[in-house]
């Protein structure tokens, strides 16, 4: 057994440990990717606190709750300061960048469900159970069960080894798949493309990450203008087709959904 203190030893050299606090915010989520894509509104709230949780408290090790009593650490903070205003404590929480390697992989045993959710480091060390690889971005939940933002599918193609069943399935067929366009001026407008090849969806959504608009006209266009505009982008699967499928039965269904979906008229097809 090894525990989350010994782990991050080297790390912690130049930290008093008395003065060093675990904090466990609840998330009924089990994905990663989910709790990946909510941490801006996650650090906003660990930063507010009805009470002075944080007193003496120099630095925090966050973590955030999974199912029974497993939590994934999510990173280190300094307690720059606080500030109290309408009956509420702000505090200033500035990233440690000595812990990042550890950031969304260490899986900790936070112990019984009655214990605090915030506890001092050293009378409460946790056991690690396990690590997981850099750029996990969590169990395959099913071919149509997924929505990608384009970050996290950036994330998905550059750590293959660490996503083998993401690989292995979208590899492994050919399919209709959906673009969302969320920018703010976007106005709901869609892309439906269609995949197939010899690495099926995996193969088509890789040339998205390489050039950022799989050098489809419109999105191409966009991307010029714009060069946040891929960030704007969704990805998600409409139908999947046996690897075996000829691409003129692929693209026949290609035309069926940009039909069905009108991204011709209103969407971001050019053909």
């Amino acid at each position: 057994m090894i525990t989350f203190k010994e782990l991050v030893n080297k790390s912690l050299s130049n930290i008093d440990i008395n003065k060093v606090k675990f904090v466990r915010h609840k998330d009924s989520r089990a994905q990663y990717r989910d709790i990946i894509k909510d941490r801006g509104s996650l650090l906003a709230y660990q930063a507010e606190q009805s009470k002075d949780v944080f007193k003496e408290c120099e630095y925090i090790f966050s973590f955030i709750g999974l199912d029974r009593s497993k939590s994934l650490f999510i990173g280190a903070f300094k307690v720059e300061g606080s500030r109290y205003d309408n009956e509420k404590y702000y505090y200033d929480l500035q990233e440690v960048d000595s812990f990042k390697d550890y950031k969304d992989r260490v899986v900790i045993d936070w112990g019984g469900a009655a214990i605090s959710w915030h506890q001092w480091v050293e009378n409460n060390d946790k056991e690690v159970l396990e690590v997981l690889p850099k750029g996990y971005l969590g169990t395959f939940p099913g071919l149509l069960n997924f929505v990608l933002t384009f970050d996290e599918l950036n994330v998905l193609i550059n750590n293959q080894d660490a996503n083998q069943d993401w690989y292995s399935r979208l590899s492994a067929v050919n399919g209709i798949y959906l673009i969302l366009d969320t920018n703010p001026d976007a106005e709901a407008q869609h892309y439906v493309g269609a995949a197939y090849g010899e690495e099926g969806v995996w193969q088509r959504w890789k040339s998205y990450v390489k050039t950022r608009h799989g050098n489809n006209k419109q999105l191409k266009e966009h991307c010029e203008k714009n060069s946040d505009y891929h960030k704007g982008l969704k990805f998600t699967l409409l139908q999947t087709l046996p690897a075996n499928f000829d691409k003129e039965d692929v693209l026949a269904y290609e035309n069926l959904y940009k039909e069905k979906l009108g991204s011709r008229v209103v969407g971001l097809n050019s053909n």
